[in-house]
């Protein structure tokens, strides 16, 4: 009897040892939910370069030439940035970023322009959006906050382009970074769109003032101001005023909106299609009677009517061609076109003037109007970009970029803050008559072209070494040489060095 209690038993543990071991596979084998910290990739980087240009600018001075690099015959830091990121999916649909940085050439990446006061800017956060996933086609996100724009070929991190310097393209025809709403649909493995809504067209940072000045990119009032006493008598206002805003992302109540078309037509041939609307201005552009009766009747001025989106725009058509024919070749062929009509052309540098007619062609015909009731006030411009790189080896790689920027029709300086800011040169005609009449505010022209070369080497997959060879040119004598002469180009070498993680 004992003996058959002891075989129950051992067969009754036998039975709960083997039904213990099969939940506990059973355990095993389910998923584990990842805490919502647990999908937040941290990444950063650690930029530095020296830089020498062939101008007179060094030390303390900045040199907007280069672009964001601005201090020449130096060593700096570019940039620091640690960047957190929880991407909205299908299995976590909420999501957000934060992108801290700082460095020697943040104060270009807001407007306005070297500026490092707190109460301009935001720059220390570069970026700081929420993300929420929609199960809508093949996958739906809609961010919501402040974000690096969706215009241009090339990046805010040089690590991610194919030089080491951000070229005048870039630099000088669009936004850098956008506060707004963009809403980006996944149509299949190949192809998304995207359509975005912005504070301004400008960008973030901009300072768009209270006074009766209209401003749009390249256009006048280059002195920052946030005060609602800001007029074109005193552009040097104070930040003090409590009923104006500091920190101006947008003038006025218009939204600029955008959009994007991205995909592959195949597996060597890729597109990305961008657009840009906006309307940054807060006065309208007035009619011939009104400046008629300004110039004829005593003691009066010009109405201050508000801006008119179909009328005072800036309109941006930006699109990439991505060519790999074989593996280790990239070709990229880039078109930005950009158009300013009515308040926006008036206002911008070159073309703030009631009525003067320019001789586009040089035929000695006058075949364009600044100013006209039966016609719009238009200015176009065009640039076009060539960019190529070949990867030799795993660690050494070649680039080379080309810019044209074609300002024929528009007349004004694209360059931002060139080093002979003020001085027209001698081959721009049309700037030069109105010179003559002194119908034009001082500027520089923004017909300009770069040419880089860009040696990489891969030192570890954590650190990358560029080296920039880079010339500089223009129509007339736009640049300085290191005496301080007029110049009608620049070269310079900059290397720079990135440690990412």
């Amino acid at each position: 009897m004992v003996r058959k209690i002891q075989t129950i038993i051992i067969i009754a543990f036998f039975f709960s040892v083997t039904l213990l071991a099969q939940e506990t596979e059973k355990t095993s084998e389910a998923p584990v939910e990842k805490k919502w910290y647990d999908l937040v990739n941290v990444s950063g980087y650690v930029d530095v370069y020296y830089n020498y240009t062939t101008n007179n600018k060094q030390g303390g001075a900045a040199d907007t030439s280069g672009t964001f690099n601005t201090y020449n015959k130096q060593f700096a830091v570019n940039a620091v940035k640690l960047a957190f990121e929880k991407v909205a999916d299908k299995e976590s649909p909420w999501g957000f970023r934060m992108d801290w940085q700082n460095g020697q050439n943040l104060m270009y990446q807001e407007r306005p322009y070297q500026t490092t006061n707190s109460l301009q800017n935001m720059q220390l956060l570069q970026q700081g959006y929420v993300s929420m996933y929609f199960n809508v086609g093949n996958g739906l996100i809609v961010d919501v906050g402040k974000m690096a724009t969706h215009i241009g070929n090339e990046l805010l991190d040089s690590m991610d382009n194919m030089n080491y310097t951000i070229g005048y393209i870039f630099f000088n025809t669009i936004p850098f970074i956008q506060t707004g709403a963009r809403a980006t649909l996944t149509l299949n493995d190949k192809w998304s769109t995207g359509l975005y809504f912005y504070n301004s067209g400008m960008g973030t940072g901009y300072t768009g003032g209270a006074g009766n000045i209209g401003q749009q990119f390249g256009a006048t009032g280059v002195t920052p101001y946030g005060d609602s006493t800001l007029t074109t008598a005193t552009p040097s206002a104070s930040y003090t005023n409590t009923t104006q805003h500091s920190y101006v992302d947008g003038p006025n109540h218009n939204k600029a909106f955008g959009t994007q078309v991205k995909g592959e037509i195949n597996d060597k041939f890729s597109i990305v299609w961008n657009t840009l609307y906006a309307d940054d201005n807060l006065k309208a552009r007035q009619s011939d009677m009104a400046y008629s009766t300004q110039n004829l009747v005593t003691n009066y001025t010009l109405p201050n009517q508000p801006s008119q989106f179909r009328v005072d725009n800036w309109f941006v058509n930006h699109m990439s061609f991505v060519i790999t024919p074989m593996e280790k070749l990239t070709v990229l062929l880039d078109w930005t076109f950009g158009q300013r009509r009515g308040e926006t052309a008036n206002t911008a540098f070159g073309y703030y003037n009631p009525d003067l007619s320019i001789d586009l062609n040089r035929d000695g015909t006058k075949d364009h109007w600044i100013r006209g009731d039966k016609r719009d006030t238009v200015k176009i411009y065009n640039t076009y970009g060539l960019w190529m790189k070949y990867d030799f080896t795993e660690k050494w790689a070649a680039a080379v970029r080309y810019e044209y920027i074609d300002d024929s029709r528009y007349g004004g300086a694209l360059v931002v803050n060139p080093p002979l800011f003020g001085v027209t040169p001698t081959d721009r005609y049309d700037l030069l008559l109105k010179d003559q009449v002194g119908l034009r505010a001082a500027s520089s022209k923004g017909q300009v072209r770069t040419f880089t070369i860009t040696p990489t080497y891969n030192f570890s997959d954590n650190l990358q070494i560029k080296v920039d060879l880079r010339r500089d040119w223009g129509l007339g004598k736009q640049f300085i040489d290191q005496q301080g002469r007029a110049a009608h180009a620049q070269h310079g070498i900059i290397v720079g060095m990135v440690a990412k993680f």
